[in-house]
């Protein structure tokens, strides 16, 4: 960028919502910091001229404990309560007494399982967006 900004790394960031791409900066364009908290952060008022490289890693965290949260994309969280759902009701069945409750427990369960499996093989990498990898965002037009 052709910017007045020493470190824009220290003071940039971006952001990325469905197909839209955002920069914003806590300075202005003279290189001051902006106090009020309110209007801290804002669109970046530079001018690009070679481009923009946006460098990061996508690797979802690891779940390493019970109580750890799933670093999941929210696209796939219904295809997860699917996942869930199977399995429980699959544990359910291989447990209960009764051949009633056992057989409509296993019903239930391939329906959960369907569910996930199509889920999983219709919509692929395009729902998994915190796969690592290289990425590419062609915006349409900066202006």
């Amino acid at each position: 960028m052709a910017s007045n900004i020493s470190y824009p790394d220290s003071s940039a960031v971006w952001y990325i919502e469905g197909d839209k791409l955002a920069l914003i900066t806590n300075v202005d364009s003279s290189g001051s910091a902006r106090t009020t908290a309110r209007k801290q952060w804002k669109a970046i008022a530079e001018a690009v001229t070679d481009g923009v490289l946006l460098h990061y890693y996508g690797e979802p965290n690891k779940v390493r404990t019970i109580n750890d949260e799933i670093d999941l994309d929210n696209s796939l969280h219904l295809s997860l309560v699917d996942y869930i759902k199977y399995r429980l009701y699959l544990d359910k069945a291989g447990v209960s007494p009764d051949a009633g409750v056992s057989q409509s427990s296993m019903v239930v369960s391939m329906n959960h399982e369907k569910k996930f499996r199509d889920a999983v093989a219709r919509y692929g990498m395009r729902k998994r967006n915190k796969t690592g990898g290289t990425r590419a965002i062609v915006p349409s037009n900066f202006r």
